[in-house]
């Protein structure tokens, strides 16, 4: 069995957005702490390495090294209560 990718999902009133915990820039985790990947005011995804600040819906980096690029969606769904990965 192959090893999972590290995922993070992110959760905007009953919207869930599922990332790969990976900075586009450099390939580091986007987080310093666990399950910390969030700026002070929660409004963005944020890079801990580069300060690379991305829009939480839509994966866009809109400050920092990598501006332009998107992180790398993961495609689900939600049954059961859970969160299930497409693949």
């Amino acid at each position: 069995m192959a090893n999972a990718p590290n995922l993070f999902a992110v959760r905007r009133g009953e919207q869930v957005y599922l990332y790969r915990n990976l900075c586009p820039h450099a390939g580091f985790e986007l987080n310093w702490l666990p399950n910390k990947f969030l700026d002070i005011d929660n409004e963005y995804i944020l890079c801990s390495a580069h300060g690379a600040v991305f829009e939480i819906t839509s994966g866009l980096c809109v400050a920092g090294p990598c501006a332009g690029v998107y992180l790398h969606p993961v495609k689900f769904h939600i049954a059961a209560g859970g969160i299930y990965i497409d693949e």
